[in-house]
């Protein structure tokens, strides 16, 4: 479930561009293209432990809004899907280019894939990444809390704030980003879970890197952007 919060809290992530502009969202506005995500542990063998791979479909247009629709799949190494495979999601891109998420749709999309015969629910306000932000800055916090069947499971997500702009390189391309920190927490029954993490951001690509935080603030683990590729769109 950790895997599943950190993904979710920096779901923020899509086409190619690499020039940051006033106004562009952090979230693919083209649709059609595959972004494909490797995990590792911290250290130098590199070892992959996690994919995920986005999908980016359509991108439908209401009024002076759009939509963006996509379809998650994470994956262990060994190929096996996790959360019940294939998730189907969606953002919506605001007149400004803010990125509007259904933090509670979003997470309870993929719970109900682990859970598909328990009745799910969710109760939560929308979490909105600004397409103007500065080193300095405060994000907005996120909370959900989702029912399964008699469970329910507490997402918190607080202390968002921008650390600096930052230039980075991954096998995907060079990307000028800016690198937010967070802390996230998830409290069920028997079942309680927290750390820090740093993500870098690119206007039009969103996320291209994730850390996971140890105790003293050292990366544990990483999730790299490794490749963007169009779709054969019929």
């Amino acid at each position: 479930m950790k895997k599943l919060l950190g993904f979710v809290l920096f779901v923020l992530a899509a086409a190619v561009s690499q020039r940051a502009m006033a106004g562009e969202p952090y979230f693919s506005y083209t649709g059609h293209k595959t972004l494909y995500f490797e995990r590792y542990k911290s250290g130098s063998n590199k070892k992959v432990t996690q994919t995920t791979t986005m999908e980016i479909g359509e991108v439908e247009t209401i009024g002076k809004t759009r939509k963006v629709h996509y379809g998650l799949t994470m994956r262990k190494a060994s190929g096996r899907e996790l959360y019940g495979g294939r998730s189907e999601q969606s953002v919506t891109i605001l007149e400004n280019g803010d990125v509007e998420m259904d933090f509670g749709a979003t997470i309870m999309a993929m719970v109900k894939g682990m859970f598909p015969s328990f009745k799910t629910s969710y109760t939560g306000d929308p979490t909105i990444m600004p397409s103007v932000i500065n080193p300095g800055d405060t994000l907005p916090d996120s909370h959900c809390v989702i029912n399964v069947g008699a469970f329910k499971l507490k997402v918190d997500v607080t202390g968002r704030k921008v650390l600096r702009r930052e230039t980075i390189t991954t096998p995907a391309g060079t990307f000028d980003c800016i690198v937010a920190r967070e802390f996230k927490e998830e409290n069920a029954p028997m079942h309680h879970v927290s750390c820090w993490s740093d993500t870098w951001y690119a206007h039009g690509v969103g996320y291209v890197r994730h850390d996971d935080l140890d105790d003293e603030m050292r990366p544990e683990s990483m999730e790299i952007l490794i490749s963007i590729t169009p779709q054969n769109n019929p």
